[in-house]
């Protein structure tokens, strides 16, 4: 496993830390070792994984467009397929905060619809953490969530961990400035990388079909068709998918014929 700075180097500790971090997150690599290394920078701050969300406001709930976690891939997608980012503590619980929570399975705020979700989550060693909101100028939402597969927090473990919501914050910031600065860098440049999905959801929605009507054509879940349009928006660097049809067309990913 790569090795990982002492925590206690401070400012520029947190730095090499959030470099390791982001550049996990930066490529679609997930090789045992690019897991391993940011398994090993969770594992130094005292946690058994990491967790990166990247969220939009949609026109009625909030749309997943970015999940990476050492959890591994098996789990980014069943995460994205149930919809789990809907009732997700981590995601939940910091929303309007700008500060780092401690939370747990055992809290008495937990929705009793996340349940679910957490009873998935325990076996990908997900049942405790801390996480923290970040946004940006463009309105979308980061989550950094440092994962543990404790189920609860006793007083002591509790009491380290708050110890530690100075050095998480920090790097917590580090990583998503990084971010910030490779997502505006890919707002000038759009990716053309669409899968056969996206770009036959991104043809139909600029027919005029809405999500529902897209999920009754494809045979797919509806959600499923807003899982790949906010792909689509983000790898087009659009706004929202007006914009994203507009971005298509002019790239000549649209056919404008029936």
């Amino acid at each position: 496993m790569a090795h990982v700075p002492a925590t206690s180097k401070g400012h520029l500790n947190c730095a090499s830390m959030a470099e390791v971090v982001t550049s996990a997150l930066r490529t679609p690599d997930r090789s045992a070792e690019v897991l391993a290394r940011c398994t090993s920078v969770a594992s130094a701050l005292g946690f058994d994984g990491f967790s990166y969300l990247l969220l939009r406001q949609g026109t009625t709930a909030p749309e997943l467009l970015q999940h990476w976690t050492t959890a591994g891939p098996k789990w980014a997608a069943h995460y994205a397929t149930r919809s789990y980012h809907l009732i997700d503590p981590r995601v939940t619980f910091t929303r309007g905060r700008s500060v780092p929570i401690v939370w747990d399975d055992m809290s008495e705020a937990i929705d009793p619809r996340a349940h679910a979700f957490l009873t998935d989550a325990s076996r990908h060693s997900i049942s405790s953490g801390v996480a923290m909101s970040l946004h940006d100028g463009q309105g979308d939402r980061a989550v950094v969530a440092w994962d543990s597969r404790a189920s609860a927090f006793g007083n002591p473990r509790e009491g380290s961990i708050r110890g530690r919501l100075g050095t998480l914050a920090l790097l917590a910031g580090f990583i998503h400035e990084a971010m910030i600065h490779d997502r505006s860098a890919c707002a000038q440049a759009p990716s053309k990388d669409l899968t056969p999905r996206e770009r036959e959801c991104l043809g139909l929605a600029a027919r005029g079909m809405t999500s529902a009507d897209i999920s009754l054509k494809l045979r797919i879940a509806e959600r499923t068709v807003n899982f790949h349009i906010g792909n689509i928006i983000a790898k087009l660097g659009a706004l929202n998918r007006g914009e994203a049809i507009a971005r298509g067309i002019a790239l000549n990913m649209v056919p404008l014929a029936h």
